[in-house]
């Protein structure tokens, strides 16, 4: 500040200098005319302009940083005093509503964007954009976000904000996200990561599609653009897209650590397995191994007959809730020609062996080995949920994929009176 008006009185002083020089000169020369008053006064100088400096660095930064700080003082107060009034309501009810309607993060959170854009480069502008992302929704997160990735991409955690993002609703604005950070990511576990999170993203599509099947009150919230995006099929394209990320992680960063003793390479590979073989409407492929007796069998051994194929463990309490129903199937289809089969994920086998004996578990079960949910059976198929059910038809056709609850019994239904029907036919 001193330095700033210092170099004005400067400029002033150049100034009031010069202009008097050349009044004085015309004044005092003897050829001169007269002087009037009104002509001596149209070449007095103006008044100048003020002189403003542009900030350093660490001006900006204190300027920003300060600015940031009052900001954020104001929106705490602004939410303990909504915290306060919505204490004094009984009523459920008028605590939404007064909360939706005097909820602070939209108004504070164009104020902080607008703070970060002004401010760009330093600290405050990043945290007030990661305030934005992190407290805001709509069409105001997609800028920041966008801006975040944009500016800061070298900032932030990539890999945790990918994994973030994985249990969002998916939209098309997140989808363009994973894009944007698989661009800007840095090469090696980071882009990995980033790469493989965006598979799962999509990979969490179906099970979005069932949610809002059953819930029609969450489809209401959403905008019509949202839902399209989450219950239209995938392209081939984007299919195509999708295995070629996953390629690109097999290829540059197969053998680097992805959790455990698992490495990237391994894992993408799963991914790319259930991508482009085990997509409802294909055909099933295969399984060879031993059941808990030690004989080998085989999935196509059952070609003929509808299979429900689940994928469970005697640890996992929602398999062994299912354990119940899956006696009444048996029992009430062992005339048909329909078979219950078992991938087991205990990682002792006598675990399993006891557990099928106790529990009266009569169906054939594959054993996934020593490894557990990590076992050559699950890790190809890419299971990460138990129970993992899916439904094949007698052609080998997987026609329901990761089914639950009265799914399973609509989707035998459907099958086994296809299958009456051909056979039916086949005998006319």
């Amino acid at each position: 500040m001193v330095r700033g008006l210092l170099c004005l009185a400067c400029t002033l002083l150049i100034v009031g200098c010069t202009d008097q020089t050349k009044v004085t000169n015309v004044a005092n020369s003897p050829t001169a005319p007269a002087v009037e008053n009104e002509t001596f006064a149209a070449v007095q100088p103006e008044e100048p302009s003020p002189v403003i400096l542009p900030l350093d660095d660490d001006e900006r930064e204190a300027q920003a940083q300060e600015k940031y700080d009052a900001l954020q003082a104001e929106f705490q107060k602004s939410v303990k005093d909504l915290r306060d009034e919505i204490a004094t309501l009984e009523s459920k009810d008028d605590q939404i509503r007064i909360l939706a309607t005097k909820d602070p993060s939209t108004e504070y959170g164009k104020r902080f964007l607008e703070l970060a854009k002004f401010y760009p480069d330093t600290k405050a502008s990043f945290n007030a954009t990661l305030f934005v992302v992190g407290q805001t929704k709509g069409d105001l997160k997609c800028e920041a976000m966008e801006y975040l990735l944009d500016r800061y991409a070298d900032r932030v955690k990539l890999s945790k904000i990918a994994a973030s993002l994985k249990q969002e609703v998916p939209s098309p604005d997140v989808e363009r996200w994973f894009d944007l950070m698989i661009e800007k990511a840095k090469p090696g576990p980071v882009q990995a990561s980033v790469m493989l999170n965006y598979s799962q993203y999509l990979g969490q599509l179906p099970m979005f599609r069932k949610t809002i099947a059953i819930n029609p009150q969450v489809a209401e919230r959403l905008p019509s653009t949202q839902l399209e995006y989450i219950n239209a099929e995938r392209t081939d394209a984007q299919n195509q897209k999708t295995a070629s990320i996953l390629n690109s992680v097999i290829q540059q960063y197969g053998d680097l650590k992805f959790q455990g003793r698992e490495t990237f390479g391994e894992k993408a590979a799963s991914e790319l397995f259930e991508l482009t073989q085990l997509k409802v409407g294909m055909t099933v492929p295969e399984i060879e191994g031993e059941d808990l007796d030690g004989i080998p069998f085989k999935l196509s051994d059952y070609r003929g007959k509808v299979v429900m194929l689940d994928f469970w463990g005697h640890w996992c309490p929602p398999c062994r809730a299912m354990y119940g129903h899956e006696q009444e199937l048996t029992q009430d289809l062992s005339d048909q020609p329909f078979v219950l089969l078992g991938v087991n994920s205990d990682a002792e086998k006598q675990t399993a062996i006891d557990a099928v004996r106790s529990e009266n578990l009569s169906w054939r079960h594959f054993w996934n080995g020593p490894r557990g949910t990590r076992g050559p059976i699950s890790k190809q198929w890419n299971v990460e949920g138990w129970p993992t059910v899916y439904l094949i038809d007698q052609h080998g056709v997987i026609r329901y994929k990761e089914v639950l609850g009265d799914e399973i019994d609509r989707g035998i239904e459907t099958l086994m009176a296809e299958l009456h029907q051909e056979i039916g036919a086949s005998t006319r």
